[in-house]
């Protein structure tokens, strides 16, 4: 299943994508964006897990780009 996000500029708008997506029968919620990049990060490393052990220090310089 595939999703869609939509960066609403107001809550007026955010109201009328969850009117519009209840009408046609579509499931929608709301969350915050702080949320929304954790969601984001979780699925990039999901994407990227290979199990392999990697130091701190590679970490830390893959952060800092």
């Amino acid at each position: 299943m595939e999703a869609i996000i939509i960066k609403p500029k107001n809550k007026r708008d955010v109201q009328f994508w969850l009117e519009l997506a209840k009408k046609t029968g579509t499931s929608a919620t709301t969350i915050n964006v702080d949320d929304a990049e954790d969601i984001a990060f979780l699925a990039m490393m999901k994407h990227e897990k290979t199990g392999e052990t990697v130091s701190r220090e590679t970490i830390m310089k893959k952060l800092v780009k």
